[in-house]
């Protein structure tokens, strides 16, 4: 995971350093686009297809003015080893549903938890499709995420663990 999030930094200072332009809030396209990538991603985040558009919606979430989540790993706990691309693809998929809610939920886009609890449930559905095609892949922190979503308990979480949050 750490790897992970190193080149996420680095493209986020590249993007920035790069980017000195500054570009307009975001597109109606975009933001359909974004949402789109999101459920790409919760259903089938291993895709080939889909890898191009996951650096997309990063990308764009460091350079958007208008859309903005928050990177809390804490949540996904470890998710095991980076090779695989596994990780990579949970964490996308966390970001990239918690740009999914604002969008379609602007006017919850305020509501931390709110917010945090769409990115956790989209990684979960993440997860779930990637062990539909390699069961070998347990993580048992996400698996109890999963328990707890099917019990209705996962909010309790997302709450009491975005405090760990910054």
């Amino acid at each position: 995971m750490r790897s992970y999030l190193a080149v996420f930094v680095a493209v986020a200072v590249f993007s920035i350093q790069a980017g000195a332009q500054q570009r307009g809030p975001s597109t109606p396209e975009e933001r359909a686009r974004a949402v789109q990538t999101a459920k790409s991603l919760q259903s089938d985040p291993l895709a080939p297809n889909v890898q191009q558009e996951r650096e997309w919606l990063l990308k764009w979430l460091i350079e958007v003015p208008d859309i903005s989540v928050k990177m809390c790993p804490t949540f996904l706990g470890d998710l095991g080893d980076s090779k695989s691309g596994n990780p990579g693809a949970i964490i996308a998929t966390l970001l990239a549903s918690e740009a999914a809610f604002v969008i379609e939920h602007p006017d919850k886009a305020k509501d931390v938890d709110a917010v945090y609890f769409a990115g956790v449930d989209g990684a979960l559905h993440s997860y779930e499709a990637i062990r539909l095609k390699d069961a070998s892949y347990r993580l048992p922190h996400l698996d109890d995420l999963i328990q707890k979503r099917d019990q209705g308990k996962l909010s309790d979480y997302v709450r009491a663990t975005a405090k760990k949050c910054k």
